[in-house]
């Protein structure tokens, strides 16, 4: 039931090298959105040992793999997988929700505002706002198109093919995503860039 990402080999060394960087090194909550197969999790955690974490996805596909991976690696940082969808009122307003804390210090989301609604951006925006303290983190990872900077040719056909997919689907404008985010008291903090023109892209909760 394990899915094997091709994302994952390839970002996962650089993502690591992030959340060294960023993190501090105290005890903290994670909770992933959009987990897909699931290997972020394990490889994070097996890495950073001061993470407990809270893998989630809309589909049931990938919470099988997900809960796979987590039996594969034996780790008791890794929590359950969670059934989420981000545009649910119980996310947005940060009800509690069962299988997720009622709070988290990080909210990570990679590969996924590109390929869903911007409606599930608007949600997840919203619930990470809800869910974070005050100086707690949301971090996305992947293709942004940006003001001033050049839209590289290969995101350029990426995008194309992402919409002839789905017409919701497509990169989105940083400047886009971090005006919705401030409306939740998430300001954008910085910007890093990582291979094959992709972004980590670090929001803070705002008091």
């Amino acid at each position: 039931m394990k899915q094997d990402a091709p994302a994952f080999h390839r970002n996962k060394e650089p993502m690591l090298k992030v959340l060294q960087a960023i993190l501090p090194q105290l005890p903290l909550k994670v909770i992933e959105i959009a987990s897909g197969s699931g290997q972020h999790g394990p490889y994070f955690c097996s890495h950073l040992s001061n993470l407990k974490w809270w893998p989630t996805d809309i589909y049931e596909g990938a919470i099988n793999s997900i809960n796979a991976w987590k039996q594969h690696h034996s780790l008791t940082t890794v929590q359950p997988a969670c059934l989420l969808d981000v545009t649910s009122e119980q996310w947005m307003r940060g009800q509690t929700m069962i299988g997720l804390p009622d709070q988290a210090d990080v909210i990570l989301s990679m590969n996924m505002i590109h390929i869903a609604s911007f409606a599930a951006t608007k949600g997840l925006l919203a619930g990470a706002g809800q869910k974070l303290p005050v100086g707690g983190m949301l971090v996305l990872y992947g293709p942004f198109k940006q003001h001033d900077v050049a839209f590289a040719p290969s995101n350029k056909s990426f995008d194309e093919s992402l919409k002839s997919r789905n017409p919701q689907w497509g990169i989105r404008q940083l400047e886009d995503v971090a005006q919705i985010a401030s409306t939740h008291k998430l300001a954008l903090d910085q910007t890093i860039n990582l291979p094959s023109n992709n972004l980590a892209v670090v929001f803070k909760k705002e008091s």
